[in-house]
């Protein structure tokens, strides 16, 4: 389920400076943490947009040629260009 844009911005908005009632992590604990989105995808699950793009024919063949997924694939390279600061 997706954070609501009203939530959202009440998350933004709260300001707690006093965290005395919360443990601190020992260094064990913080490297058996993993990101929700590895653990459960229905905890994270990233908005989606439609939207009509031109691509090279070749290009869109060679996704193509495996079949069901080729949309999901080109959304990972996109993801893993924008993860690296290519785009």
């Amino acid at each position: 389920m997706a954070i609501s844009k009203k939530r959202s911005e009440e998350i933004k908005k709260f300001k707690n400076k006093d965290f005395s009632d919360c443990p601190k992590l020992t260094n064990a604990q913080l490297k058996q943490m993993k990101p929700c989105h590895l653990l459960d995808r229905d905890l994270w699950k990233p908005q989606k947009k439609v939207m009509s793009i031109r691509i090279d024919v070749d290009v869109l063949e060679n996704l193509k040629k495996n079949g069901k997924g080729w949309q999901t694939k080109l959304n990972s390279f996109l993801r893993t260009a924008v993860s690296k600061g290519l785009i």
